[in-house]
């Protein structure tokens, strides 16, 4: 076995145990809330990921944030691991950008809702880096062919899609919102105090669509990468 196929190997193990990390903290969390939820019940797109990481709101926020660190930090070294194997100059804004994205999840389950601004920072920077970082691989996907990525390239899209609406519907006036002027951040920022809510709440679908996308998109990733 070469040394690249060792690293590939890395790779493609600590992506599996980050993949496996944040959905085992999500999994698990659902859990605990449908069990001890309210006469309102729990419903997935009703509370964000953000406020059930709230540390005194939320019985399940300390496995939420622990895997949503750990699971992140694995993901990122993977990304660093897969920098080394892959062909292409453009490979280096993608990979770099999108270690960035999960080192700003890991910030947000480290810094939870309770810790406001870091929180917020945490958030703002993942929607950031993950727009950046699919705009990087659609350009990636070009120069090294984009039939051998569909799947990934397919995800990535979705992926910018929604982050762009996390910037763009509350200015728009199309998703609820405490008040006129609010962007995403101040509603994430209230959604713990925030009463009543709407029976599907968009900002929660949004957060939770994206980061649910966001994990496919690393598996297939890795499945791209174990057999190019």
């Amino acid at each position: 076995m070469t040394n690249k196929d060792k690293i590939k190997q890395l790779s493609i193990r600590f992506g599996l145990l980050g993949c496996f990390g944040l959905f085992l903290g999500l999994a698990i969390s659902i859990v605990i809330e449908s069990t001890n939820a309210s006469v309102d019940g729990f419903l997935l797109f009703k509370k964000s990921i953000s406020e059930l990481g709230y540390y005194g709101h939320s019985q399940s926020a300390l496995l939420l944030n622990g895997g949503l660190f750990f699971g992140s930090l694995c993901i990122a070294l993977a990304n660093l691991f897969a920098v080394q194997v892959t062909e292409g100059w453009l490979k280096y804004p993608f990979w770099f950008s999108f270690s960035a994205s999960f080192l700003a999840l890991a910030a947000t389950g480290l810094f939870p809702l309770n810790v406001y601004h870091l929180h917020l920072h945490g958030l703002s920077y993942l929607f950031i880096f993950v727009c950046f970082s699919s705009i990087a691989f659609m350009a990636y996907a070009i120069q090294i062919g984009w039939r051998e990525v569909k799947l990934p390239l397919l995800l990535a899209t979705i992926c910018l899609c929604l982050n762009l609406s996390v910037f763009i519907l509350p200015y728009a006036g199309f998703i609820f919102a405490p008040f006129l002027t609010a962007t995403y951040m101040d509603i994430i920022a209230s959604s713990a105090t925030l009463s009543p809510k709407p029976d599907l709440w968009w900002q929660a679908f949004t957060q939770w669509g994206s980061d649910i996308t966001l994990v496919l998109w690393v598996l297939s990733l890795l499945s791209w990468l174990k057999k190019s």
